[in-house]
């Protein structure tokens, strides 16, 4: 396929890695120009090297509609998935290895494409709400979070957000109901569930978390009080990312150093996502057990993490017989029986409900409290301020809360 001829003043064609180099199992590259008289050009450039398996050219689709293909050129081939995501962006989306980032790379810059940092090109866009979202998409770590951040990125949820200023009462509210209703899940595309791994001293925690994690992050020694800073490691499961902490045995002790070490780990507990309290029951219960026990399982409290009861060393005789851990997770880290039904119980504790493909998903804090706001007013039948929110929201506007600001002025 022959190359476009580029016009003889500068088009600013510009092409960016979005997402992190060597992180991802998939890739981001937009190809972008600033100037409107020159639009076709990244479909152009693109379609260089893009074969799609529908035999169309990226020229001759729609804005918004993905294509697969191939990235052809130097005897070698790429699964890649192309979008014009406007009429100025094209993203194409390929396996996040370096090599084949590099070959897309080096072949649009032969086509006299100037390759740049994400940021330089971001300020060539005009509209905050669309730079805010290729942020997000910059930080997927995983191909299922990269895949939904796209989604959103290309204009999909730009698209409903104005279509809300459309709506009357009646059907404004549900409809911010409904795009609210995965916004948690929506923060988590960028930031990874957080989860503690708890327990007094000795119950294998540490042994533990190398299962979970499948290497040896944390240090593992048989005596009580070896982990007196919060040890964290970064995985995936079902395309999900976490962040596990392994933490300081939770005791009563009178060593200073430890006891600095219980306290970091009761700070971490307090900002988790979800806690697995471990129970050696290879062991009799202790008066600690009995105590973690009623805390994180007893007392179902906003203080409190949703909690995993986690019964460990299973592998060894049970010496809880007698006690009631019918809603267990039996795991043993060293044979790995139920290593796998642990985290199957994580993801479906943390992620009860998958959304579906084309869901409207808020991706940021801000979006999150302008949306709320919007909700907020739709409820008490003000639609006006609502489309307000929804505006701001929008515009990329920096939300402030005003009650906070107010209760906080009070005490000035």
């Amino acid at each position: 396929m022959s190359s476009p001829e580029p016009p003889s003043d500068t088009p600013n064609l510009t092409a960016v890695l979005l997402t992190p180099s060597g992180r991802g199992a998939v890739a981001v590259i937009r190809v972008h120009t600033a100037k409107p008289a020159h639009s076709d050009l990244p479909a152009k450039v693109v379609d260089a090297s893009f074969v799609s398996v529908s035999g169309r050219s990226l020229s001759e689709q729609p804005v918004g509609r993905l294509c697969y293909g191939h990235w052809t050129g130097d005897s070698t081939s790429e699964d890649v998935v192309v979008c014009r995501t406007d009429e100025s962006t094209v993203e194409v989306s390929c396996h996040g290895g370096r090599a084949a980032v590099n070959r897309i790379l080096d072949s649009l810059k032969a086509e006299g494409v100037l390759i740049v940092d994400w940021q330089t090109q971001q300020a060539t866009i005009s509209s905050p709400f669309d730079r805010e979202l290729a942020e997000a998409t910059s930080q997927a770590t995983t191909t299922r979070t990269a895949a939904m951040l796209l989604e959103q990125a290309t204009g999909r949820l730009k698209d409903a957000l104005t279509h809300l200023l459309e709506l009357d009462l009646a059907e404004i509210t549900p409809r911010l109901a409904e795009l609210l209703t995965f916004s948690q899940l929506g923060l988590h595309l960028t930031q990874p569930w957080k989860i503690v791994i708890a327990g007094r001293p000795n119950v294998g925690k540490s042994t533990l978390i190398n299962a979970l994690l499948g290497f040896e992050r944390a240090i593992v020694f048989d005596q009580p009080g070896t982990t007196r800073d919060v040890v964290t490691g970064m995985t995936a499961f079902d395309g999900w990312p976490f962040q596990l902490a392994d933490t300081a045995g939770i005791r009563n002790t009178d060593d200073e150093l430890e006891q600095a070490g219980i306290q970091r780990a009761r700070r971490t507990v307090e900002s988790a996502d979800l806690v697995c309290l471990l129970l050696d029951t290879s062991c009799p219960p202790t008066a600690e057990d009995e105590e973690l026990l009623a805390e994180f399982n007893g007392s179902k409290t906003d203080d409190v993490p949703p909690t995993i009861i986690v019964a460990h060393k299973a592998d060894l005789p049970d010496q809880w017989a007698e006690s009631n851990l019918d809603e267990a997770v039996r795991v043993s880290s060293a044979t790995g029986r139920g290593v796998e039904k642990l985290i199957s119980t994580i993801v479906e504790t943390l992620i009860p409900k998958i959304p579906p493909t084309s869901t409207n998903i808020p991706v940021s804090h801000r979006q999150i409290q302008w949306l709320d706001k919007a909700w907020q007013a739709a409820k008490a039948d003000d639609v006006a301020l609502a489309k307000v929110a929804i505006t701001n929201c929008l515009s990329g506007a920096v939300f402030v809360d005003e009650a906070a600001a107010a209760r906080h002025g009070s005490h000035i």
